[in-house]
């Protein structure tokens, strides 16, 4: 599992003894999180079974930190996204821009003030060349 913007790195705590948890920020709040831009972290490609970002997507360049889980997922493996609904411009657009990067399977589903995405890396490489994505503000 690779935690896209850990924060505390609570999800590597909470999954302890049950998977291996890698948590990247940009400020590591003990020795389990790597310092990275989220956008550029120190993985191979295709080693990732689950990318997880929690409130994390919060940055101008979140499409570059898209791009990076999808380079280190493998094929048909997930990124789960969590963020305050409010943050939403255009879930359409994001969806659109999720399956450009070669996502597919998108479900979206509202959870009190939270949004949750779920999709699965259907493609290796991006459909077509994307430079942003539109939805989040």
């Amino acid at each position: 599992v690779g935690d896209f913007g850990c924060g505390e790195a609570l999800l590597a705590e909470k999954l302890k003894g049950h998977c291996v948890v890698k948590s990247f920020d940009h400020v590591a709040v003990n020795d389990s999180v790597t310092v990275c831009d989220i956008a550029n972290v120190p993985m191979d490609d295709n080693e990732l079974n689950v990318a997880v970002f929690c409130l994390s997507l919060m940055g101008a360049n979140f499409t570059d930190y898209l791009k990076e889980a999808h380079r280190t997922l493998k094929l048909d493996d997930r990124i789960y996204i969590y963020e305050a609904t409010r943050s939403f411009i255009d879930k359409e657009a994001l969806i659109a821009g999720l399956r450009t990067l070669g996502f597919g399977q998108v479900a979206v589903e509202e959870e009190g003030k939270f949004t949750h995405i779920i999709a699965s890396k259907t493609h290796t490489s991006p459909k077509n060349p994307i430079s942003s994505i539109d939805g989040l503000g």
